[in-house]
């Protein structure tokens, strides 16, 4: 019998709100993940997903990297990342070669080639690169081409959209895990990565809003015949109606949230003030009725959406056609997919990670580990080699190191 293949490979989700890290083995027969380690921290060192104290963030990351380490028995030297924040743009391009073999037969090279003529824009300094997708491929004026790979034609061009982050926001991030003891081998988009195992292939093929509702961001990506078409993020979260019902009460930020997750609601409609809870850690036994809880959380909810069908508005509806699918912590609320179809007028589910997922997950596979267990996809999807796995030794940690560092301003053809 064969002996089986796989690659242990480490992900980090850094959120405004906590650190996730799993470590895992991708690959085997039925190219299956296998989470193997896991562990989750508190992050007070960001706000709005862009880092604003190093040291505290390094914190979080190094505490969630050494839960992750204790279980799986794995030493992580270098992991795949997420970034988020709203200094994370995308911008759709084009560009075109002639078939450079004599025999006309489009090879990588040509598809190379002509994903670099896609890739150069002009990038501002305070920019850098992360990402280039390619959306469809164009054979001599046929269009809708997914695969160009050996057809034959005298001209090749591509569509692709490109995702570029401030430098300076990605620079701190790195800073932050660095202190932690780890090297960033990619920075994968919080959205893409958190799309990776919640959507369809009917989803990604119709036309379907991917929506990460995290604290304090709300990343979005746009897919359309298979491809990324439009990527954004928002500024505001589940922390903003966590502020919200703790001034709306009187009450601590902890004491909100839990009387949010517990009996929030953003339908009204459902809520009566016959249903009362006891405010927590409020020594008075102080009680607030349900009624009174969702009419404060509604508001930013349908301030959320109304920001989402925006964003929907200057992607172009005609590429939304499958509707909408929220993941993340903040798409965990009562109520969150009826408001969501009343407002954008469109399907709306909640998704959590699905697919080829094994291993110690329990209450990891929730709509807020989305994009820490979607890396895992991602690398797998498109890397040959993400990394170099030590089998653990007697006595001796596994190590898991980098093979593939060269990553920032990578094409994913």
């Amino acid at each position: 019998m064969a002996e089986e293949r796989y690659t242990t490979i480490a992900a980090i989700d850094i959120g405004t709100s906590k650190v996730s890290c799993a470590i895992a083995h991708i690959g085997g027969e039925n190219g299956s993940i296998s989470v193997i380690g896991k562990g989750t921290y508190p992050n007070q060192g960001m706000r709005k997903g862009v880092v604003t104290d190093i040291e505290k963030t390094g914190a979080a990351i190094r505490a969630a990297v050494d839960a992750a380490e204790r279980l799986s028995g794995y030493h992580i030297e270098h992991a795949t990342i997420t970034i988020s924040g709203n200094h994370v743009l995308g911008v759709n391009t084009s560009g075109q070669v002639a078939v450079a073999n004599p025999d006309r037969e489009i090879r990588d090279d040509d598809v190379d080639r002509v994903l670099e003529v896609c890739r150069a824009i002009e990038v501002p300094n305070s920019r850098m690169l992360l990402n280039v997708l390619p959306s469809s491929y164009i054979v001599d004026g046929q269009e809708g081409i997914q695969q160009p790979r050996g057809m034959i034609a005298y001209r090749l061009e591509a569509r692709a959209h490109l995702i570029t982050a401030g430098s300076t926001a990605v620079q701190n991030l790195e800073k932050c895990v660095q202190a932690a003891g780890i090297a960033v081998d990619d920075y994968v988009p919080a959205s893409l990565a958190a799309a990776e195992l919640t959507l369809t292939e009917t989803e990604r093929e119709l036309g379907t809003v991917l929506v990460d509702l995290g604290a304090e961001t709300c990343d979005i990506a746009i897919f359309h015949q298979n491809a990324v078409v439009y990527t954004a993020v928002l500024p505001i979260g589940g922390a903003f109606i966590t502020r919200d019902v703790a001034i709306g009460l009187k009450t601590s930020l902890l004491a909100a949230e839990e009387l949010k997750m517990s009996y929030g609601t953003c339908d009204p409609r459902t809520a009566s003030d016959a249903e009362q809870y006891n405010v927590p850690d409020e020594p008075a036994g102080r009680r607030i009725g349900r009624l009174e809880l969702a009419r404060i959380i509604e508001p930013r909810m349908s301030e959320i959406f109304e920001l989402i069908a925006g964003v929907i508005a200057s992607a172009g509806p005609e590429v939304t056609s499958a509707g909408v699918v929220l993941t993340g912590g903040g798409s965990q609320l009562e109520g969150v997919e009826a408001l969501g179809r009343e407002i954008l007028k469109a399907p709306v589910r909640v998704a959590s990670p699905t697919g080829p997922l094994l291993g110690i997950l329990d209450e990891f596979r929730g709509p807020g580990q989305a994009a820490v267990l979607g890396l895992f996809s991602w690398v797998a999807r498109g890397l040959d080699e993400a990394g170099i796995a030590e089998e653990p030794a007697a006595g001796l940690p596994g190590r898991i190191v980098g093979g593939f560092r060269n990553l920032i301003g990578r094409i994913r053809g």
